[in-house]
């Protein structure tokens, strides 16, 4: 595919990529994309919501395509950045109610069966992965899921690979201590 991109990514003359590359590059990465920005967002529907945004941005922005990285680097780029704007939107709002909502008391409403199901749930490896910090959670989806190397994961991040590497081992060692019962430490 990668081929492809170099030689017949133009439909016209005005720079546009072609319709039917332009599906080809979305049957190919759709799964891929909306599963990564589903570790961020931690929703189907949003991830999916995302991921059309992805694509909207890839065709407009193709040409800004440099072929220094793989297209799924690329992908990958946008959906990070895509994802953390939407986080930071998010966040704000949660900001503002939690500030609106500050003086009710929380009701704790927990019984040992709710709390013992909730454990359960939590020895799930997928779950697991989910709690972990964005940084962590991150480069191991794009690594273990992905198959991405840590010089292309670092190219992504815009960050050493040297981190990305301590990322990962602290990553691993953050889901063994959650798989182990423990906490983070």
């Amino acid at each position: 595919m990668e081929g492809k991109l170099k030689k017949e990514y133009s439909d016209s003359e005005n720079g546009e990529i072609g319709i039917d590359y332009f599906e080809e590059i979305i049957q190919k990465n759709e799964k891929a994309v909306v599963q990564f920005a589903y570790t961020y967002v931690k929703d189907w529907s949003v991830a999916e919501d995302i991921s059309q945004e992805v694509f909207i941005k890839v065709y407009k922005n193709f040409l800004s395509f440099d072929h220094r990285s793989k297209l799924k680097t690329w992908l990958f780029s946008i959906t990070a950045n895509e994802c953390k704007d939407y986080l930071r939107k998010i966040q704000r709002r949660t900001k503002w109610w939690n500030h609106l909502v500050q003086g009710n008391p929380k009701q704790d409403g927990d019984t040992p069966e709710t709390i013992l199901l909730q454990n359960e749930e939590k020895n799930s490896i997928g779950e697991a992965l989910l709690t972990l910090p964005v940084k962590y959670r991150e480069v191991l989806v794009l690594y273990y899921y992905e198959d991405l190397s840590t010089e292309e994961i670092s190219k992504l991040l815009v960050v050493n690979s040297s981190t990305v590497r301590s990322r990962l081992d602290r990553g691993r060692k953050y889901l063994k201590n959650l798989r182990e019962g423990g906490r983070w430490s």
